[in-house]
């Protein structure tokens, strides 16, 4: 079931011919017939074009091959029997779900170089702005599959053209400081031509803007000597305070965030638009990974067996209530919108199992959009609190603390919207901690950590080996003050021997499907010839 990079663009290729994929946007084909010829002679063919990569095109990766890579690797859930590999660093090149990242990430390259393409050769009758728009939307897809490459394999192959790869599959991986500058240029073009005020569920200017910001700052530190760059550090300063300041949008009630009813919230700045019910390949299929039981799913097929660590239980403080209700059950917590028709659902376990992507069953409020491993819930690819967060870190900077200006007050207003007090001073480790709480089970924890590596990679290995990878408590509880307790450490399953990440697995490897077919994976990264507009 494995595809090389050969084999995938040609899915790419033929994927990027369908007119939608499913609902809200997505569904609105348009009326007359089009051909190869005639096509892109409007603005609702372009729209039509680029509809797939809001949904299809990520399904690969937003398979559970994103719950292991994004979270687990992070150690925001660990599960014996739920991809055990990737929480204890022990994946290999063999491993399904390196193989489908590797795919999912490249499917999205390939259909947004051959959209581009198509669009640029065949389109008439349509403004400058708006074929801009489109190509735009095109490379903010790219410049994200990139950006996800990069921080899990470091050097990875760039191209533009499909054919130059089916012509010859055989290509050398890229240097990373090229990568970055890649997703930089992508996701420039795509803020400069994607409108303020786009239709529901597609990308606004804001959406880039705040993708541009958060790669300034992973470029700021990439393997800079432990030193971030001042330079990338104002960039993304300047980006985050247009998008805080401008956008006109605003932090939404949290615990609404994971519900099918308010999907492409305000704070929803990018998310996979996926089709409730939709056939395989455009729905969320992560459903029965993430619930633990069928009984919280209206009955339907679920088998989740990963569970919230002892290590990011840990890092809620006693007040942070709201965010850990909505991410993790723990013993005694009620949801009014599961099991609705029973009066709601009360955990009464002794584990933490996931309350995040887990919306309920069919007549939860769900419009019976919910089926085995078929969830109506789109997939956060930004939100509006990530860019708070990213103004506040890259304010700190290289500074010890942070006790004043607008970065700080824009990462209070995450902590505020959470329940929490404003912290009257920040340090990298506050930045650390609140992230990795605001985005547990969100899919992109590890990608911070891959970025905060290769700025200070002692500090974060030194992090990595402390967090208790595959520790199980048998008996969790937290008592009115917000204190957990985790019972006796000789009750506890620990993973022996322990986990050790060094330098040498902090990234995945390469496919091994892909290396046999690319032998120049192998060799040293080159650089990328860009043709620069």
């Amino acid at each position: 079931m494995k595809k090389t990079l050969y084999s995938l663009l040609l899915s790419a290729l033929a994927l990027s011919s369908l007119n939608s994929c499913g609902d809200d946007f997505l569904d609105k084909t348009p009326k007359d017939s089009y051909t190869a010829d005639n096509f892109y002679n409007d603005p609702a063919a372009l729209k039509t074009a680029t509809a797939p990569l809001y949904c299809r095109a990520w399904f690969d990766y937003s398979n559970r091959t994103a719950l292991a890579l994004g979270s687990c690797r992070a150690n925001d859930g660990y599960g014996q029997w739920f991809l055990p590999e990737y929480s204890l660093f022990t994946a290999t090149a063999l491993h399904e779900e390196v193989a489908n990242a590797w795919k999912g990430c490249y499917s999205v390259v390939s259909m947004a170089n051959e959209t581009i393409k198509a669009i640029e050769e065949k389109t008439k009758g349509v403004s400058e702005a708006q074929k801009n728009a489109a190509i735009a939307e095109c490379r903010l897809m790219r410049g994200l599959a990139y950006f996800y490459l990069v921080r899990l394999w470091g050097s990875v192959i760039l191209y533009e053209d499909n054919t130059v790869v089916v012509k010859n599959p055989v290509q050398p991986r890229h240097k990373e400081e090229d990568v970055l500058k890649f997703i930089i240029r992508d996701f420039e073009y795509a803020s400069k031509w994607l409108p303020e005020n786009a239709e529901k569920g597609r990308a606004s200017s804001w959406a880039a803007k705040g993708l541009l910001a958060k790669a300034y700052l992973a470029r700021s530190g990439w393997n800079n000597g432990g030193v971030r760059d001042q330079a990338d550090l104002d960039k993304a300063c300047e980006l985050c305070a247009d998008v805080c300041n401008n956008c006109g949008l605003k932090l939404y009630d949290y615990a609404n965030l994971y519900k099918y009813k308010h999907n492409n919230n305000e704070e929803s700045l990018l998310a996979v638009q996926v089709v409730p019910l939709g056939e395989w390949g455009t729905q969320n299929p992560l459903l029965s990974d993430l619930a633990f039981s069928s009984e919280v799913v209206g009955g339907v097929g679920a088998w989740g067996s990963a569970r919230g660590t002892i290590d990011i239980l840990e890092q809620y403080e006693p007040g942070d209530k709201i965010r850990l209700k909505a991410t993790y059950m723990i013993n005694g917590a009620h949801y009014d919108e599961l099991c609705i028709k029973d009066g709601g659902y009360t955990y009464e376990g002794d584990e933490a199992p996931f309350k995040k992507g887990v919306p309920g069953g069919p007549d939860d409020d769900n419009d019976g959009y919910v089926a085995m491993m078929n969830s109506p819930l789109n997939i956060y690819l930004l939100r509006l609190a990530d860019v708070y967060l990213t103004y506040g870190e890259a304010a700190l900077g290289n500074k010890e603390s942070l006790s004043e200006g607008e970065g700080l007050e824009y990462f209070n207003k995450v902590r505020q919207r959470a329940g929490l007090r404003p912290k009257s001073s920040i340090s990298f480790d506050d930045v650390i901690r609140e992230r990795r709480v605001e985005f547990a089970l969100e899919y992109c924890n590890w990608y911070d950590m891959v970025s905060w590596y290769r700025w200070q990679p002692e500090k974060m290995l030194a992090y990595f080996n402390n967090q208790k990878r595959g520790w199980v408590a048998k008996k969790i509880r937290r008592n009115e003050n917000g204190i957990f307790d985790f019972g006796p450490e000789s009750d506890w399953t620990k993973v022996e021997p322990a986990v050790v990440i060094t330098h040498n697995n902090v990234f995945l490897p390469y496919p091994e499907v892909d290396v046999i077919q690319n032998p120049l994976l192998k060799d040293e990264p080159q650089s990328y010839n860009f043709n620069e507009e």
